[in-house]
């Protein structure tokens, strides 16, 4: 919160705006007065809402609540990076067939960490095959299973894991779309609330209904584009990016991220992390399984 707050201060919107600050779930006054004291050199309308429904749930209520025409959804870790940032979601929300913009997007489907698991299993398998087919020494032949073969099953738990693999991967397919699968990330968006107030929301009683919100098959994105509308993201150079050139806008989880518009907690992940860990998510958000280059050691990234 006090970085999202720094970051109000700190940058411009570019445009004029109300400050609606959702607290959520404050068990007594005393503690909801200390978070609201957080704002007290900010104009702002406090909405209160019960803990419920994750961040959409939240924005649904708010949204239901402000008579604001365009709604602009920011979460506890959202922080703005770049002045005139309002401005920039806005004027892309005027133009012609834009439904929502966001200061970031992705490609990345659920279905493809189990798809990557099978292939990386099967590569190890032909990668073995080929050193016995190529008569290496038995040590040689120990050595590349062991490293390029996947971990044992050591605990009841992982073995239950495998077993039930093929069965949450068709349930995961049934909510989810397989790669590509473009959706504007809920974490900092512009959108108009009579079109946000007409989408059809899932009962948002757990974290995977929150997800399928974001990124399944009848996603806020997949919504709004079966009405015709497209959805954008935006940079902190006030470019407008197209489904097709998310991955160049260097905004999500490629190259330095050098044009984020709005950061928030997966965004610093990418920011803080390995180049191994780097190339993982670079390969979950942008690239099929199939493109990707193996070996790659999925457990340890």
């Amino acid at each position: 919160m006090r970085l999202f707050l720094e970051g109000l201060r700190r940058f411009p919107a570019g445009a004029q705006y109300q400050l609606h600050v959702l607290f959520k779930g404050f068990p007594d006054r005393q503690s909801l007065d200390r978070a609201q004291s957080l704002f007290k050199d900010v104009a702002f309308n406090s909405v209160e809402v019960d803990d419920f429904g994750y961040d959409i749930g939240s924005y649904l209520k708010a949204a239901r609540q402000t008579p604001n025409r365009r709604l602009v959804f920011l979460n506890t870790f959202s922080v703005v990076r770049s002045a005139n940032w309002l401005a920039h979601l806005s004027r892309a929300l005027d133009r012609p067939n834009v439904g929502i913009a966001g200061a970031t997007g992705s490609w990345l489907a659920r279905p493809t960490s189990y798809e990557v698991q099978v292939l990386l299993i099967l590569n190890s398998f032909g990668r073995t095959a080929t050193r016995l087919f190529n008569h290496d020494k038995t040590a040689q032949s120990d050595d590349v299973a062991s490293q390029a073969a996947p971990r044992p099953v050591t605990t009841m738990r992982q073995a239950l894991r495998y077993a039930c693999a093929p069965v949450t991967y068709l349930n995961i397919l049934r909510n989810y779309s397989r790669y590509p699968n473009p959706h504007i990330r809920t974490n900092a968006f512009m959108i108009e609330r009579e079109l946000f107030l007409s989408l059809k929301f899932p009962r948002l009683t757990t974290k995977e209904q929150a997800y399928q919100f974001e990124s399944g098959r009848r996603s806020m994105t997949n919504q709004i584009i079966a009405r015709g509308l497209r959805p954008v993201v935006v940079g902190r150079d006030g470019k407008i990016f197209d489904i097709e050139e998310w991955q160049r806008s260097s905004t999500f989880w490629e190259n330095e991220q050098e044009n984020l518009l709005v950061s928030d907690n997966r965004t610093c992940d990418y920011a803080e992390a390995t180049p191994e860990f780097k190339r993982l998510l670079e390969n979950l958000a942008w690239r099929h399984p199939r493109s990707w280059q193996y070996p790659i050691s999925w457990q340890n990234a």
